[in-house]
């Protein structure tokens, strides 16, 4: 779990101090407001020291240098990463417990330098990124062209393919995952299958499609069904679950059903990072969410200078700033406007 995180100059942040919540984190805020940004920075914190890298490697420095360098793909030197011309950038987060991290990261330097990886090597919950476009549909062989080639996607999405590759776990399912299983199906009209590297989508009636050919919206709930299935989500067990704009070709009345889904995972010990736009998804949140759900809303901004600032609040009604809301605000005013025209135009 992750606890905390403080930014000094750090990319598009030039100061950031965050709470984080043991539940649902869901970060909201205009483009280019660092969303996506936060998401990544706290999943490669969190999975560079996975148990196979950390066994083959106990240099965190190393291991933490290449998975900034994977998953933010800068040119040239990791010092890229520093706030504007800033020279220096210092990076700083609490785990689990007694386990914390702190780095620095310059413009002359191609490693960071770690200067606190208390017990760090230790945590052992591995994380998982579902990035916003779906991948059941890319995933023959994505993970191959990935290795072989220099390619500028970045590392999340190879690092969800090889998530996604994992066999379906053994043992049966317990009470929380089966019944999420069952909630999934539902929502995507069948289930998703791996088959010879490739993903299949057997509907509840008709036939068997390759996933290309099935709708977006279902594949997405298929990542979900498949991360369920092997056990990189298992509520209480695994790392945090970052996704990226999960409402993206997401149909509208499927949000009650996906936000459901995540409040249950919430419930039973899955910490959750979310990064969104969408309204319906953010509501929803609202509407379902009982009172003793762990939900942290944080909203990022930029003040009157241009500098990134934060808020964070537990209570919807007290989002501040709120574009998601005063977007659909605005759409309702000028609905009712030119209603009210059209009744003038009448008259």
């Amino acid at each position: 779990m992750i606890e905390s995180v403080s930014l000094t100059n750090f990319t598009a942040f030039k100061s950031l101090d965050l709470k984080c919540s043991a539940g649902t984190n869901i970060f909201m805020g205009a483009n280019s407001t660092g969303k996506s940004l936060m998401l990544k920075l706290m999943y490669a914190i969190s999975s560079a020291n996975k148990p196979l890298e950390a066994k083959r490697n106990k240099d965190s420095a190393r291991i933490l240098s290449d998975k900034l360098n994977g998953v933010f793909k800068p040119e040239g030197k990791i010092g890229r990463l520093c706030h504007n011309e800033a020279e220096e950038s210092v990076v700083q987060t609490h785990l689990t417990g007694d386990m914390a991290l702190r780095f620095a990261l310059s413009t002359d330097l191609d490693e960071v330098v770690v200067m606190n990886d208390q017990n760090y090597l230790r945590y052992d919950r591995i994380p998982v990124f579902i990035t916003p476009k779906e991948m059941l549909a890319s995933f023959p062989g994505f993970s191959s062209l990935y290795l072989q080639r220099e390619i500028t996607i970045d590392e999340t999405y190879f690092d969800l393919c090889q998530a996604l590759e994992l066999p379906k776990l053994r043992d049966k399912p317990d009470n929380l995952v089966g019944h999420l299983l069952d909630s999934v199906k539902q929502a995507c009209e069948g289930e998703f299958l791996l088959i010879r590297q490739r993903f299949y989508y057997k509907p509840d009636k008709g036939t068997m499609l390759e996933a290309e050919l099935s709708a977006e919206g279902f594949r997405k709930f298929g990542i979900l069904q498949r991360l369920l299935q092997n056990g990189r989500i298992k509520p209480g067990m695994s790392g945090p679950l970052f996704w990226d704009e999960p409402e993206t070709n997401l149909n509208p009345g499927l949000m009650k059903t996906l936000v459901s889904i995540l409040l249950e995972l919430a419930r039973g010990g899955q910490q959750i990072f979310l990064a969104t736009h969408d309204y319906v998804l953010l509501k929803w949140f609202d509407l379902l969410m009982q009172p003793d759900d762990r939900i942290a809303f944080h909203t990022l901004y930029r003040n009157d200078e241009g500098l990134l600032e934060h808020n964070s609040t537990d209570d919807y009604l007290k989002i501040c700033p709120n574009v998601i809301d005063d977007a659909y605000a605005e759409l309702v005013d000028r609905e009712i406007a030119h209603s009210m025209g059209g009744l003038a135009n009448e008259n």
